[in-house]
């Protein structure tokens, strides 16, 4: 059975691969995993189906639910056998190897082309050595956490679990992955799986963004009215179609260095585009509910027919946007760290520089400026789909600026084709790895207060349903986010605050002789402010019952960015100290901050509140 690209023959092929399978659950379960294994291109054949009795004895979850036989003779692909005993509890069984943690993924047949991927990386191999694994090195509680339980039964039964966890969609440490027989291999099978299980390349869709759609459909099926309801993306199943979305956009996310605060409000932007994302596939799917005599079809056949809106958004369109996501973070990471320079260095434009790299990016390649310079507000990488541009410090005496006009005029001409001006944003000065105004949204998302997150405005009147989706969606994000942290997690971000203060702040002589740590620093307005330790310490103590304890102490471990632009606004008598307190007020990533300093052997910053 030969594979093709085009997603419809994908499909067909899947159905007709999964027909010889009686019980329903199953065959949707086969139909699953031929699409999944099809659609990554790993192999270009799928061994035979066959229906068979394998007894009713009970092991591990329930029965035996499939097995995989390798091939005998060259040019076979084996087969594997399905278990009609065990269709009566197919789909409990199947949930309850999940969640009891036996198995990485709950589809039996994947796990099956789990097996039989492993022999076409290496049939000699995997015929010699097919129940031999050695475990006295293996960290089994590692491999039980990260994969599954049933992996250490056997060597065979490891590599079926890795593969088929893979392909569902799920990214492992090194660890994990040093343990697989396909680090000494060097196969394209070899290469591309484990490319997808470290997260350098993502293999889509995964299981839970399918499952999820699968359970959206219901809700939208259930629906009464003959009109699309908003309401339901306040739905359970709606929301975890989103959280599967939005999980498949932050695998890596976690793995860039950043700081906590830009994670979290990266993920919130993954969130909000998945959300916006799922209004359009429902809405979408609404009107396939009526046959064309404008009867109410059953939930197979209208589940069939909004297939196509499956594969379009979470296929075909899923892989541009990882990439693009991917991207942004990164680079939303390196801006961060740019921005505790200043404009000490310039920053330079590169692009990948090989064969694939777009001309009129290729012509932004080594255009030269400082952070500070309007050019990387519109033309900081990525610059559309799939680009692959970075920007690098660059000592200035070594490289110095393009003339900015020069520049922006390159940085137009790169993004000529971008006419609605979605790609003009800067990921890391907007703290969002997509644009407000992307292909799910609208022009007016741009200036919007709900988008920019502000959504305690009295009068906003949503104008249409994309804007009654976007302000549900902000609403239970900001409910989800609204939960008091326990006392282990406080006592880790003042840790963490400490800690940065003691590798930040420079070690000084202080007026009584000793050696302390003190930052020196001077406003726009010429004001000479010092910042020692205790400024973390007395900022924790005044906002560590709070909410926003976590994002206060990282905006206040960015004080060296936000700090200079501050203007003085009064001055207050202290309650309790025989000095005053100067009170200065700046915004910071859109955040007003409030700051005070005691006055007493010059300025001391005591401590800020976001307000």
């Amino acid at each position: 059975m030969w594979l093709s690209k085009k997603e419809e023959e994908i499909d067909a092929i899947a159905k007709k691969w999964a027909s010889v399978i009686s019980n329903k659950y199953a065959r949707e379960d086969a139909e699953e995993a031929a699409r999944i294994v099809l659609r990554s291109g790993i192999v270009t054949e799928l061994p035979e189906l066959r229906e068979a009795d394998l007894g009713g004895k009970k092991r591990y979850f329930g029965l035996t639910r499939a097995q995989f036989h390798a091939a005998i003779c060259e040019g076979d692909t084996g087969f594997i056998k399905v278990n009609k005993r065990a269709y009566k509890t197919w789909e409990k069984d199947s949930d309850d190897a999940i969640r009891g943690g036996w198995h990485a993924q709950r589809n039996s047949i994947l796990h099956e082309l789990g097996h039989y991927i492993d022999f076409c990386n290496d049939p000699d191999f995997f015929r010699s050595v097919e129940h031999e694994w050695n475990l006295d090195n293996v960290d089994k509680k590692l491999v039980k956490k990260q994969l599954s339980e049933y992996s250490l039964t056997n060597r065979a039964e490891f590599e079926a679990e890795l593969n088929s966890a893979i392909l569902s969609g799920k990214v492992f440490s090194e660890d994990i992955l040093s343990l697989s027989h396909m680090k000494q291999t060097k196969t394209s099978i070899a290469k591309q799986l484990l490319d997808y299980g470290s997260g350098k390349n993502v293999c889509l869709p995964s299981e839970e963004v399918s499952k999820g759609f699968k359970d959206a459909m219901k809700v939208v099926f259930n629906q009464k009215g003959g009109s699309f309801s908003i309401d339901i993306m306040a739905n359970s199943k709606v929301q975890k179609l989103i959280e599967a979305h939005a999980d498949v956009l932050n695998r890596n996310i976690q793995r860039v260095e950043m700081s906590e605060t830009m994670r979290k409000r990266l993920t919130r932007s993954n969130y909000i585009f998945s959300g916006m994302k799922t209004f359009h596939e429902l809405n979408e799917a609404f009107p396939s509910l009526l046959d064309s005599n404008g009867n109410r079809k059953t939930f197979e056949a209208f589940l069939n027919d909004v297939r196509k809106i499956d594969n379009t958004y979470n296929s075909n369109y899923l892989r541009a946007e990882y990439n693009f996501v991917q991207s942004s973070a990164e680079m939303a990471a390196k801006w961060e760290q740019f921005s505790e320079d200043g404009d000490r260095y310039n920053l330079q434009y590169r692009t990948a520089n090989d064969g694939k790299v777009r001309p009129e990016h290729a012509a932004l390649n080594g255009v030269t400026l400082p952070p500070s310079d309007p050019f990387w507000e519109e033309y900081y990488p990525p610059n559309g789909w799939n680009c692959r541009c970075t920007v690098v410090q660059v000592r200035k005496s070594k490289y110095p600026a393009t003339p900015h006009d020069e520049a922006m005029a390159l940085g137009e001409e790169a993004l000529q084709r971008d006419t609605k001006g979605i790609f003009h944003f800067n990921p890391g000065k907007e703290d969002k790895t997509i644009p407000d105004y992307n292909p799910y949204t609208i022009r007016r998302c741009r200036d919007c207060d709900v988008a920019k997150g502000k959504i305690k405005l009295a009068r906003f009147v949503p104008e249409n349903e994309l804007c009654q989706a976007c302000l549900i969606l902000h609403r239970l994000k900001n409910e989800g986010e609204q939960r008091r942290l326990t006392s282990e997690e406080r006592k880790s971000i003042q840790e963490s605050a400490v800690t940065w203060a003691d590798k930040h702040l420079p070690k000084v002589t202080m007026p009584d002789g000793t050696t302390g740590a003190r930052l020196t620093v001077h406003t726009k307005d010429g004001v000479e402010l010092h910042i020692g330790k205790k400024f973390f310490t007395e900022t924790y103590s005044k906002c560590k019952n709070s909410r926003r304890v976590a994002e206060t102490m990282e905006v206040a471990t960015h004080i060296n960015e936000w700090i200079r632009d501050a203007e003085q606004i009064r001055i207050e008598p202290g309650r309790h100290h025989a000095f005053d307190f100067v009170v200065f007020k700046t915004v910071y990533n859109n955040q007003e901050i409030e700051f005070k300093a005691k006055s007493t052997e010059g300025l001391i910053v005591y401590m800020m509140r976001l307000l």
